[in-house]
């Protein structure tokens, strides 16, 4: 345990801490006035903070190669609720994808992506020599296509696009070649038209929206819109905390969640906007140096799996709130208000220190870009024999 402590990474946990901090600020912003105790998202933020703090704790002293064990009960667990929510989830505003148990709200495909980052590793790792193979690549594509599947149709494009940004970060970590990608992308470009077909009637408006937001002002475009007013309006150093007309009155809707972000455009300003990308900038390079330090395959996957799926969430939720990205339904990882999502974050946090404290003992290097000639020993040292 003391080894453990001793390698707790400060370069995962301050940003980790800053964010969730940022949120919960934000958050104390944007309730109605008459919220209070429990009934304010911001206190509710809090105490689901206090639930995921313990389960990265829990999560960073585990050994992470435990979670090889759970690997495929909790990969096949995990594609149960997603299938089962489906069919006997809660509706909430047109989609289902929610079990309601009293005060208890599940959202099993927040759960789903960990589950399904955990048994890619451990699938990949277990491949050797062979993960390079059009074999492995389709297998494990499809490993992943499938609670992607279930996802959409709940509907929520945004979550089944994060399972697809997962696998891609894994399978060019374990040597996939660039052409590879051809395969996917080829898939993908003959399924449009019956993608297009089957969306939902608000998944098509919100991608017409991004290509003109003007062209419904009122409608599909109206968030996008108020959202680049929010961020626009907070200037350098921002109008303050708690104040500002878009957020304060509610031109801006959704504030708590997918443009939580543009509110912290309008309160905090350029600068604010500008430290919460610096944070996540930090903390994503320090996830991708905790991959290539990584004792081994299992660990290296399971850290890339997880850098992905936060990159991913934060590049999309930021882009979508200044126009650079379509409104896809993304939260902003450890800022948005969330339940599920950000205990999920966090427990993900905890393997990423878990496989830091676990790592092979290296020399201390005094060069600032020492990382770069960990990935070049990386690229040169020879594959490791396939596991039985």
């Amino acid at each position: 345990m003391t080894d453990a402590l001793r390698r707790f990474d400060l370069a995962i946990i301050i940003p980790a801490i800053a964010l969730v901090s940022a949120g919960i600020l934000i958050l104390s912003t944007t309730g109605d006035p008459g919220q209070t105790g429990l009934d304010h998202k911001a206190v509710q933020q809090g105490v689901f903070v206090a639930i995921g703090l313990a389960a990265a704790l829990v999560m960073a002293f585990l050994d992470y190669r435990l979670l090889n064990a759970v690997a495929l009960p909790a990969f096949i667990g995990g594609t149960i609720l997603v299938a089962a929510v489906v069919v006997f989830g809660d509706a909430n505003l047109g989609a289902q994808r929610w079990f309601v148990v009293g005060p208890i709200v599940i959202q099993p495909s927040e759960i789903m992506k960990l589950a399904a980052i955990v048994f890619l590793a451990r699938y990949l790792a277990r491949r050797g020599e062979g993960v390079r193979s059009i074999r492995t690549l389709l297998l494990s594509l499809l490993i992943m296509l499938v609670p992607a599947a279930l996802v959409f149709i709940q509907p929520d494009l945004g979550s089944a696009l994060v399972f697809v940004a997962i696998w891609l970060a894994m399978v060019f970590v374990a040597g996939a070649r660039w052409w590879h990608a051809l395969i996917p992308a080829g898939m993908a470009l003959a399924a449009f038209p019956f993608a297009w077909f089957f969306a939902q009637d608000y998944m098509r408006e919100r991608f017409v929206a991004f290509l003109d937001p003007s062209s419904d002002p009122l409608g599909a475009g109206y968030n996008v819109l108020q959202a680049r007013i929010s961020i626009g309006s907070g200037g350098w150093w921002g109008q303050g905390i708690g104040q500002g007309t878009q957020s304060q009155l509610e031109f801006l809707r959704v504030r708590d969640t997918d443009f939580i972000f543009a509110v912290l455009g309008e309160q905090l300003g350029f600068v604010g906007a500008l430290g919460v990308i610096l944070f996540f900038t930090i903390l994503l390079a320090q996830a991708v140096i905790i991959s290539i330090r990584a004792r081994d395959d299992f660990g290296r996957y399971l850290a890339i799996g997880i850098a992905g799926m936060l990159f991913f969430q934060s590049f999309v939720n930021i882009g979508m709130n200044v126009g650079l990205m379509p409104v896809t339904g993304i939260t902003l990882p450890l800022l948005s208000f969330g339940r599920n999502s950000l205990v999920v974050t966090l427990a993900a946090i905890g393997i990423l220190l878990s496989i830091n404290a676990h790592r092979t003992a290296a020399p201390h290097r005094q060069q600032g870009v020492w990382w770069v000639s960990s990935v070049r020993r990386m690229a040169a040292r020879p594959e490791s024999p396939p596991r039985p």
